[in-house]
């Protein structure tokens, strides 16, 4: 619904623009500025002639106010903020003194912050593929890469995308980059989008040989088995002895 003050009155305007800045979720404050020396007959915030919040001194306001809206004399508090929130917005402040209204011009820009980017990879061993996602971002920003000292013969970007939610208006970026093992291994890279920054990360590091175990442990496990294989042997031996002196005196007794 449309406010049409300023196909009613006159309208002074004020060029200079108010730059308001929100972030998705939070709330934000307008402050029109007004004469405090003068009454106030009736006062608007307006969004491209959609009224948003207001009110006269003298009589009730019949225009719908924007749920998400509070009033204090010529300050608007607006809460959860969301994309489709951000635009200019029109002030509109007529006096009891006079018939012509004053008009002040707002800008709401609302952004939002991306998420720490994840960071994934797959590896052989000629080449490491790696990918790092942000999402619930505004506005839409380039995953950058941070790669120290890697020339760029060592590796390259593979892709890179901005998938923009159709219902919160939120993006979420994309990079994919694969590194070359043949130069070993890769140290100190990290992924960034806006002011967020991945943990650092290497790639391309040899595989890592199976730990072998404690050698005290294993020393003394060899030599505990040559012990019980000593004495093993050593019983064999024994009873085998014993065996034929046995067999022997049998004999002798028979004869």
């Amino acid at each position: 619904m449309t406010a049409a003050v300023s196909g009613l009155f006159s309208v002074t305007e004020n060029k200079a623009q108010i730059q308001l800045r929100g972030e998705v979720g939070q709330n934000v404050t307008f402050h029109c500025p007004f004469d405090k020396q003068r009454t106030i007959n009736f006062f608007y915030l307006q969004r491209n002639k959609i009224f948003v919040n207001g009110y006269y001194e003298s009589r009730n306001i019949t225009m719908p106010i924007w749920e998400n809206t509070r009033l204090d004399k010529t300050t608007v508090i607006m809460y959860r903020l969301n994309i489709s929130h951000g635009g200019d917005y029109q002030c509109l402040i007529q006096y009891s003194d006079s018939k012509n209204v004053d008009e002040n011009h707002i800008h709401l820009s609302v952004t939002a912050n991306y998420t720490k980017p994840t960071v994934t990879m797959s590896c052989d061993p000629r080449c490491c593929r790696v990918t790092c996602a942000s999402q619930g971002g505004y506005p839409g920003t380039k995953m950058t890469w941070n790669v120290g000292t890697t020339g760029s013969q060592m590796w390259k970007i593979w892709n890179s995308s901005e998938e923009t939610d159709p219902v919160t208006k939120l993006v979420s970026s994309y990079s994919t980059a694969d590194f070359n093992c043949s130069y070993g291994a890769q140290k100190s890279i990290s992924c960034c989008v806006g002011d967020v920054t991945s943990d650092v990360f290497s790639v391309c590091f040899p595989a890592v040989s199976p730990k072998t175990g404690n050698p005290i442990v294993t020393i003394t496990a060899v030599c505990a088995m040559v012990v019980v294989s000593f004495m093993v042997v050593l019983v064999v031996l024994w009873r085998y002895r014993k065996g034929r002196q046995t067999g022997a005196a049998a004999v002798v007794t028979l004869e």
